[in-house]
């Protein structure tokens, strides 16, 4: 709780950006900078992240109501709390890392968990509009294995419902908020040795948009897990894109 603010800046150009149910839209250009403040702790074995971002830049980006480009600062104010809370978790059998953890570099937090998030966001801008919302979350996680044998000894699975309560309307189409209730699916399941194949999926619930029912956001991955490193392929259905990622664990 005794983080430190970061200050940031940035600059993009002819930046391509996915916003579920709305789909892809492109900010030409803009730049700006962030106050960002993150804390992690633990109080009776449930987990806790907290984030607050305080945002102010210039866009300019294609219109949410028309076909055209728009220029316009923008302000933003944003914060989130996540919490894990442990329901059912199977005590260690190893407290510590020996030759048994080939594939992964800590050992495995086995049990059944209660996910939640509140979160809130204002943004305004300079021709006067703002959009609001505040938006909670509460679903289970089932995690089993170790991730030790050769085949299907690691299965995390996740359904998290989130609901948005909003108001107002952005002036552009990239940072619009447009799905008020969704649900997130995710499977994680080791196949054969190192070998983690990873799927995460957004369904829209909000039974007054033309998107209902529809997965806005998708990702699909298989990844090669080691103790130090992962390296993986991934595929987004959703905007048909793909690439290859790289992680160093230990790193942020």
């Amino acid at each position: 709780l005794d983080s430190k603010w970061n200050t940031s800046f940035y600059s993009v150009y002819r930046d391509r950006v996915w916003n579920g149910s709305i789909g892809e839209s492109e900010i030409y250009i803009g730049y700006g900078s962030k106050l960002e403040k993150s804390n992690s702790w633990e109080v009776d074995e449930i987990q806790k992240n907290e984030k607050i971002v305080l945002g102010l830049g210039k866009f300019k980006g294609e219109s949410l109501s028309t076909t055209n480009l728009v220029s316009n600062y923008k302000g933003s104010i944003f914060y989130s709390l996540d919490q894990k809370f442990p329901l059912f978790v199977k005590k260690y059998k190893d407290k510590f890392i020996d030759n048994s953890f080939r594939y992964i570099f800590k050992p495995v937090r086995q049990g059944i968990y209660l996910d939640t998030k509140l979160e809130g966001l204002y943004s305004f801008y300079e021709n006067g509009n703002n959009q609001k919302y505040i938006g909670f979350g509460a679903g289970p996680e089932f995690t089993f294995g170790e991730f030790k044998k050769k085949y299907f000894d690691y299965t995390k699975i996740s359904l998290f419902p989130f609901y948005r309560l909003k108001s107002g309307d952005s002036v552009f189409k990239f940072d619009q908020v447009s799905d008020q209730f969704t649900l997130n699916l995710s499977l994680d399941q080791q196949l054969y040795g190192p070998i983690l194949l990873k799927t995460f999926s957004t369904i829209n619930l909000d039974s007054n948009s033309d998107n209902y029912g529809d997965f806005i956001n998708s990702k699909i991955s298989l990844s090669l897990e080691r103790r130090s490193y992962r390296l993986g392929l991934f595929y987004q259905p959703h905007d048909q894109s793909g690439g290859i990622s790289f992680t160093l664990h230990g790193f942020e």
